[in-house]
């Protein structure tokens, strides 16, 4: 489909906007719509309880010109571990279960390492767990903690912060054993029936005979990737054994009812809220990007909390001094999640911006500046490590780079042993990035801070 055409789309189903501010929020969708190829998305901003801006742009499917509307439901991919960290919390909340329980309590033939872990340690993905649990790979939520009990842990408790899919199957477990009953059905009853949120759940999806077989769920946008830059349908399957990390589907009016109850205090109590996005402390006091089952960073010198998933099929950003969330729902996963930011930076003004400092290798800026602008224009870098060249030339890195457009500016910022910080401005986002060299002056690191 020409891209013009999703674009046009995306402008006529924009709904009325009742500000100016309401109108920089459409044109910042439509236009990266149009750059990265998004054919349809849905976007939310909810403050202080109230929805202040609701809209649904594009094609749900492109195949049979299906509108984007309020109800279309969007696979959340990763964001469902927000509802999963929600769950644990009223469970918490109730006094079925404690965060800092060892997993011993809820596994009692579970190996003594196991008594070191706590079931927040699973909710903040530090728990040590490992996610190789062998070949082939265990297909029941059973068969996980059996793998995972078998399984020498891959670090210490509490020392690193390592994001991971067997956490959370196994949180999934102990949520099942402390509220009575499987994920799916505590989520309608605890969650989205009592809210109202009738366009939320799982497809139960299951592959039998080489044929998938799952619910029929009304409105469900289909999903797109790209491949040699054209559309292409791209389905991911999330198996039923792994709900507590993903596989959610829900609409943008959905979405913005749930985070006005959480702002009105209808779903989680203050102290609970506080818990559950509150980052992990590591061992010697480092902070980690993980609260319970939310993701906590800083963003414009703020900390906000959420999750994106897909990586950007679903992007939910939170500050919670403001009670504010954006959110920002597409169906391309070839995409990188800039929308939400680009949502809060209408809300969240920009800190001041660092100083140029003084550089003394200028040949290295010039080198670092040349791979960037080679991996956006789609050209292997040069004078760079097979990593970075890797992680350059993945479709992610080329969607991020594609999505923040021409490269405008780039000067340095910082330096502290090897590491060099860079300002780079690009035409819409400004963003700092870390490089290192080795001696030859190969880029042997390469990355948004």
């Amino acid at each position: 489909m020409p891209y013009l055409f999703l674009l046009a789309a995306a402008l006529s189903l924009i709904a009325a906007p009742a500000s100016a501010r309401a109108d920089a929020i459409d044109r910042v969708v439509a236009d990266q719509m149009a750059v990265s190829r998004i054919p349809g998305a849905a976007v939310a901003v909810v403050e202080r309880g109230r929805v202040v801006k609701l809209a649904a742009y594009g094609v749900a499917d492109v195949e049979w010109n299906a509108p984007v509307d309020l109800d279309t439901r969007f696979q959340l991919a990763s964001a469902t571990k927000i509802f999963t960290g929600v769950l644990l919390m009223r469970l918490v909340g109730r006094g079925r279960l404690d965060l800092d329980d060892p997993l011993t309590r809820w596994f009692p033939d579970a190996p003594p390492s196991w008594a070191g872990i706590r079931v927040r340690q699973l909710a903040d993905h530090t728990s040590g767990l490992p996610d190789d649990l062998g070949t082939p790979a265990p297909q029941t939520v059973e068969g996980v903690v059996a793998a995972a009990m078998k399984r020498p842990l891959a670090y210490q408790p509490g020392t690193e912060a390592r994001y991971g899919f067997t956490d959370f199957t196994v949180l999934r477990a102990v949520i099942e054993k402390a509220g009575g009953k499987k994920l799916p059905d505590l989520l309608r009853d605890e969650v989205t029936a009592p809210l109202g949120m009738t366009a939320t759940g799982f497809a139960l999806a299951a592959e039998e005979d080489g044929v998938r077989v799952g619910a029929v769920l009304p409105k469900r946008a289909e999903t797109y990737g790209l491949r040699d830059g054209e559309l292409v349908t791209s389905d991911f399957f999330f198996a039923p054994h792994g709900y507590g990390a993903g596989g959610l589907y829900s609409s943008i009016r959905d979405l913005a009812a749930f985070f006005a109850a959480l702002d009105q205090g209808r779903v989680l109590r203050r102290e609970s809220l506080v818990a559950l996005e509150t980052p992990a402390t590591l061992s010697g006091g480092r902070r980690s990007g993980f609260g319970v089952g939310w993701v906590a960073r800083t963003y414009r010198g703020v900390p906000v909390v959420g999750h994106s998933g897909g990586p950007a099929l679903a992007d939910i950003l939170r500050v919670e001094d403001r009670r504010l969330t954006v959110i920002a729902l597409t169906n391309q996963r070839t995409f990188f999640p800039l929308l939400a930011e680009a949502l809060l930076d209408r809300y969240v003004p920009a800190p001041p911006e660092p100083a140029a400092i003084e550089d003394r290798t200028p040949q290295s800026t010039a080198r670092v500046r040349a791979a960037l602008e080679a991996a956006a224009a789609g050209r292997p870098a040069t004078g760079v490590s097979p990593n970075v060249a890797g992680q350059l030339g993945s479709p992610f890195a080329r969607a991020l780079l594609n999505g923040v457009g021409p490269l405008h500016s780039f000067s340095l910022i910082g330096e502290e042993g090897s590491t060099r910080r860079y300002r780079a401005t690009f035409r819409r986002k400004r963003t700092t990035w870390l490089a290192e060299s080795d001696a030859q002056g190969v880029i042997t690191r390469l990355r948004p801070e």
